[in-house]
């Protein structure tokens, strides 16, 4: 029976191989001089002081000027001096941009109202005293819980670190003056306008840099490596195999369903670009992990297998596996599932099989010339086709980074394509998930299910899509029960083994899942 426009996974003969804003104030006033304000109440007066400093080629901590006692509309313009180069000064108060130079750079800030003016000197330094997020979010936030390790760069001498605005109860640990570092950890409290903004003070010269976050609550949280009670799983992202300009395959595979801008090719992207990227790979979890009967957010729940799938790479001291690293008897070496661009036409996967010759998975496309893990160039067209090529209408930008931080916390909608987004950004998620799910599945050494069963994960058809449904038959569970956690955690292996898979002396398994068009 022709498979429609459904996409279907089907293994190809088994073949044996060796081996990423005032107030208003009121009242009447006069105008003020220069630096000073004026005499008499209600006087309008600038009551910024000090500003953040930069660093070159790095977006600028985006900061409000603010006057007391304005009455209608301020106007804010700067009176004398400069301010960096590749920043401005709004109308509306606001410095922003990305500083082009370095230095200390003295300029005199003025404000209009209706009634009054002020003026106030301020000074932005830049790379001069610089504090760079070595660990963290690159889209600007912090999360809740979530450690945030700061580095000053051009001090004079010691660098001390100190919270000026500590809104989500965070603290300061790990301080080591005479390195200029520390560790900021967010407190519990989290949410839009929440905002934690940490000082850096160079002893020698007296300059100070601020570092502002804005907290959220951490989406992740329960998405972490549970080593020694777990099977984990990391899904890399970041691999880059396909001829192309993108920074990795799966950024190249969001720009082709509309998650990403065409041209944002470099390994950070805009604002957009990054939230995009963020929440996309938290779908891909949240579906994932119930597929192995754990909660959507991660946590194991009551009937949860043994496997874990962390949103981050396990950092140091744990081994991402190669080829012929095996799992066996470490329990700090993990399994990788690359996201990565295939080159066989219409195969969607490809997985190690778990055999008696074959006691790591590292399906992480670094097996010699073996394109091993889930094929998202592939995977895309399938879902584009689903909801009418391109997908969304035109790729994400900045009148979308509100819904997409509502769809990465989990907010209320605020509008614009939140709806859109949501629905088409699942879909994807969803259907990257199902074909993660079955190449796991073979790795964990569950063989096709024979005959099918409706909606079942590992059907040698099972249809690929945002509308389908998938699930282990009980039978599998049962073999993953005894299956997980595996090899690694012990000294013998303790995967299921594959059946029926002939191998040859040092040779691994591997099973192909191929698309099939309609004739």
């Amino acid at each position: 029976m022709p498979c429609s426009r459904l996409t279907r996974l089907l293994v190809l003969p088994l073949v044996v191989l060796a081996l990423a804003a005032c107030g208003g104030g009121g009242g009447d006033s006069i105008p003020a001089g220069s630096g000073g304000g004026q005499s008499g109440p209600a006087a309008l007066v600038i009551t910024t002081t000090n500003l953040p400093g930069g660093s070159v080629g790095t977006p600028y901590a985006t900061t409000q000027l603010v006057a007391a006692n304005v009455q209608g509309t301020p106007v804010w313009t700067v009176d004398s001096g400069t301010l960096p180069s590749g920043l401005t000064l709004s109308g509306t108060g606001m410095v922003s941009g990305t500083p082009e130079s370095t230095g200390s750079f003295a300029f005199v800030a003025r404000v209009d109202d209706e009634a009054a003016m002020d003026t106030q000197s301020l000074v932005v330094a830049v790379d001069v005293l610089g504090v760079n997020i070595i660990s963290g979010l690159t889209v600007g936030d912090a999360w809740s819980g979530r450690a945030v390790s700061l580095a000053a760069s051009g001090a004079v001498g010691n660098v001390t670190f100190a919270a000026v605005t500590n809104q989500s109860g965070g603290s300061i640990t790990t301080q080591n003056p005479a390195a200029g570092t520390a560790t900021w950890t967010p407190g519990p409290t989290a949410g839009s306008g929440i905002v934690d903004s940490v000082r850096a003070t160079d002893t020698g010269s007296g300059q100070i840099f601020d570092v502002v976050l804005s907290v959220m609550p951490n989406p992740a949280s329960s998405h972490t490596a549970s080593f020694g009670s777990s099977d984990v799983w990391f899904i890399d992202s970041s691999p880059k195999t396909g001829t192309h300009s993108f920074a990795s395959d799966f950024h190249q595979a969001l720009a082709d369903a509309g998650f990403r801008a065409p041209t944002s090719t470099d390994a950070t992207g805009t604002e957009a670009d990054q939230l995009a990227d963020l929440w996309i790979r938290l779908e891909v979890l949240r579906h994932l992990s119930p597929m192995f009967l754990r909660n959507a957010d991660g946590s194991a729940g009551a009937q949860g297998l043994a496997i874990t799938f962390p949103l981050d790479a396990p950092g140091s001291g744990y081994t991402k596996p190669t080829a012929g690293n095996s799992l066996l008897g470490s329990p700090t070496r993990y399994s990788v599932m690359a996201l990565i661009r295939g080159t066989q036409s219409g195969v969607i996967g490809t997985a190690f099989l778990d055999s008696a010759s074959n006691s790591w998975h590292e399906n992480d496309t670094t097996s010699g010339a073996l394109e091993l893990g889930v094929f998202t160039n592939q995977i895309v067209p399938i879902v584009n086709s689903s909801y009418g090529n391109p997908l969304p209408a035109a790729p994400v930008g900045a009148s979308d980074v509100a819904a997409l931080e509502a769809l990465l916390y989990e907010l209320s909608n605020p509008g614009g394509r939140y709806l859109v987004l949501r629905t088409q950004g699942r879909g994807l998620a969803k259907s990257l998930a199902a074909v993660i799910a079955h190449e796991v599945g073979h790795s964990l050494g569950l063989d096709h299910t024979s005959p099918s069963q409706p909606g079942s994960i590992m059907n040698p058809s099972a249809a690929i899509g945002p509308t389908a449904t998938y699930s282990f038959t009980a039978a599998d569970v049962t073999q993953l029960q005894g299956a997980l956690p595996g090899a690694g955690k012990g000294t013998a292996p303790q995967h299921a083994q594959k059946t029926g898979v002939p191998a040859a002396s040092g040779g691994v398994v591997v099973c192909h899942c191929r698309a099939c068009e309609a004739p």
